[in-house]
């Protein structure tokens, strides 16, 4: 196909993003703004950045997109509708293969052809892709295409017959993740049963590394299918891939599976097994039985020997496990023997706990609120407040002890006060009556601003900023928050009072309150310095804004005007007709050349389409039922879909 007779096509993915296809090319471009320099400050300035250029073996008559399901992205891939290259053409039927193309970006220079669609069109040129056009609803996932005299609609396929096209081509793993993200669309395929199949053919190949990490989301919460992996992975030895795998809640398996699993780390990974062992909750597994087989491992050792790394694991690991079976002495001896930190979760005297290592003491604490009550533990540390806002703070993290709130404001109070703030904007339940009342004692004025606000008390908390204060600026953060006409009013009327105020309010809130409203409420005799600046500085900025108007205005027009004039000047184009052209219904020159330097037509006037096509007038005469038609309103008969021995 000639460049020449290949049609250039865009669209506009979003109001910055323009995708373009012409002859065999497909590029991405995005519109940005250019920095302004000052000599060209008042002209808008653009500048375009090509993120994608792509050679694609077909001819592209037109192009769209797909939205896509990310929220990062607008859009997905690439629609393309064209000829492709070197197709076999139907000579007899004047027909070729065209081609509906979606293309998803790998990196700037290539592409991933996700699918490709053929269909057989008419076409009155084969070496002219004027004839076909493409329109698009990207939002409805419909897709108009339109050729000499087919109009085709065309829409995805669904989630079904896309799975099944990656299982005919043993895509398993493709299979598998559209499915399981297109779970909601999918009417006749399970996913499970997809991903079972995936899973099956992993283990097949002995790749259980990558078959344990599809688990997850093959499984579930399906218990009974985890327990059949489980014994599966167990068969071929190799159980320990799927320990971090493992699900210990919703669902929780049977303690078989949790038990099979810490017994091959016992005696193959001693350092996983002690991992395991402080990770998982005691109830999933059977602590005795298990206790049983580490003393073993250790008692024969001589025969299985182990490293000083394997060895401490495993003594760390029985330490534990006493420590769930309440044998605390066996635990303490163990954890000194280690000297282990862990010691303190045996230890009952807290303020030694706390000399010792104040934050683990807070740590193991509120890891074991339901070994001691809180009340009983905020008489412990009475003399450490500081670990006192600690602990409480690790429940409210844990969503416990919200009736001790109250308490925690106090001590912030006494103790903590920069942090004060920070604390009630953070928690939603307390008395705030009682912290009003801390914070007045303590004259915390912002926090009495935070907790009037809170409360309702709008006013009061606007007369502490600007009378206890001084500071309109806060005052006017504090009003633009609440959007409130009379709580603008009551700043305006407590800002009038003093000049320095009326000054600041007017620099600060002149984008929320009319300055009228401001000036009319000036006393007379008051004396306001630099009043007559702060006026023509308002003045200005509302002369700036009708003028920014007026110039956008204008610039609009200018561009409209400019526009039009192009749109005009191509429209009045000639047309070149070379001496190879010949007419599209009869098939002959439509010019002769006597001697090398003389060419004219024939004796037959000529008519060019605007569509590209080239026919003798009397060819229009021929007798079929649309001639008239067709002479009268000046259509291409072409493109109308009229031959010339009658209609198609």
């Amino acid at each position: 196909m000639p460049i020449r007779a290949a049609r250039p096509s865009h669209c506009w993915i979003n109001g910055e993003t323009l995708a373009i296809g012409w002859y065999d090319t497909v590029s991405v471009c995005r519109v940005i703004d250019t920095p302004l320099s000052q000599e060209v400050s008042s002209i808008e300035m653009k500048q375009v950045e090509v993120h994608y250029v792509w050679k694609f073996d077909t001819y592209v008559a037109d192009i769209s997109f797909t939205l896509s399901d990310d929220k990062s992205s607008f859009w997905k891939e690439i629609t393309v509708f064209g000829m492709k290259k070197g197709a076999v053409q139907n000579t007899a039927q004047n027909e070729c293969e065209m081609v509906l193309a979606l293309l998803e970006p790998e990196d700037s220079n290539t592409f991933n052809l996700t699918t490709e669609d053929r269909i057989e069109m008419y076409t009155c040129d084969r070496s002219n892709l004027t004839s076909f056009h493409m329109s698009c609803l990207p939002y409805e996932n419909v897709y108009f295409l339109l050729g000499c005299q087919e109009f085709i609609e065309a829409q995805p396929c669904s989630a079904d017959d896309r799975v099944r096209w990656y299982l005919e081509n043993d895509l398993l793993c493709e299979a598998m993740q559209y499915a399981s993200e297109h779970r909601d669309q999918l009417e006749h395929l399970d996913p499970v049963d997809i991903g079972r199949r995936y899973l099956s053919s992993l283990i097949e190949e002995k790749r259980f590394a990558e078959a344990a990490a599809n688990l997850k989301e093959i499984c579930g919460r399906q218990k009974d299918l985890w327990e059949y992996y489980v014994n599966e992975f167990e068969h071929n030895n190799v159980v320990l891939q799927v320990a971090k795998y493992l699900p210990t809640r919703d669902p929780q398996l049977e303690p078989e599976c949790y038990q099979c699993v810490l017994i091959a780390a016992l005696h193959n990974h001693p350092i996983l097994f002690y991992n395991l062992i402080k990770a998982w909750n005691p109830d999933l597994f059977r602590v005795g039985a298990l206790t049983d087989m580490a003393m073993k491992r250790i008692l024969h050792e001589n025969a299985n020997p182990l490293s000083e790394n394997d060895a401490v694991a495993i003594y760390r690991s029985l330490a534990r496990l006493y420590l769930y079976e309440r044998k605390y002495d066996k635990a303490l001896m163990l954890y000194i023997m280690l000297n282990d930190k862990t010691v303190f979760q045996v230890k009952s005297d807290l303020t030694k706990l706390v000399n010792i290592d104040s934050n683990l003491t807070v740590r193991l604490l509120s890891e074991n609120v339901g070994s001691l009550p809180t009340k009983t533990i905020l008489a412990e540390l009475a003399d450490y407040p500081k670990l006192q806002i600690t602990y409480l703070n690790s429940l409210f993290e844990r969503n416990e002890g919200e009736e001790f709130v109250d308490f925690a404001i106090q001590l912030y109070a006494e103790n903590e006060p920069q942090l004060l703030l920070p604390f009630l904007r953070k928690t939603a339940i307390y008395d705030i009556a009682k912290a009003i009342d801390i914070c007045e004692k303590k004259q915390y004025i912002n926090e009495m601003v935070y907790l009037l606000g809170r409360s309702g008390n709008r006013i009061k908390a606007l007369d502490l900023l600007v009378n206890k204060l001084g500071r309109i600026d806060s005052a006017v953060d504090f009003c633009r928050e609440n959007d409130d006409c009379d709580l603008w009013n009551s700043l305006v009327d407590a800002a009038v009072r003093k000049p320095d105020h009326i000054t600041e309010l007017l620099n600060t809130a002149g984008k929320y309150v009319n300055p009228l409203n401001i000036i009319e409420k000036i006393p007379e005799q008051m004396n306001i310095p630099g009043l007559r600046n702060l006026l023509v500085k308002i003045l200005r900025d509302y002369e700036l804004l009708v003028q920014m108007q007026r110039g956008c205005l204008q610039v609009t027009e200018s561009d409209s005007s400019q526009l039009f004039e192009k749109y005009l000047s191509i429209r009045k184009r000639s047309t070149f007709v070379d001496l190879d052209e010949y007419c599209t219904i009869c098939k002959t020159a439509l010019l002769q050349c006597k001697r090398s330097t003389d060419c004219r037509h024939t004796n037959y006037d000529i008519i060019i389409y605007g569509c590209g096509h080239l026919v003798h007038a009397r060819c229009l005469h021929m007798p079929h039922s649309d001639e008239r038609t067709v002479t009268e309103s000046g259509t291409c008969p072409i493109c109308f879909g009229l031959h010339p021995y009658g209609k198609r």
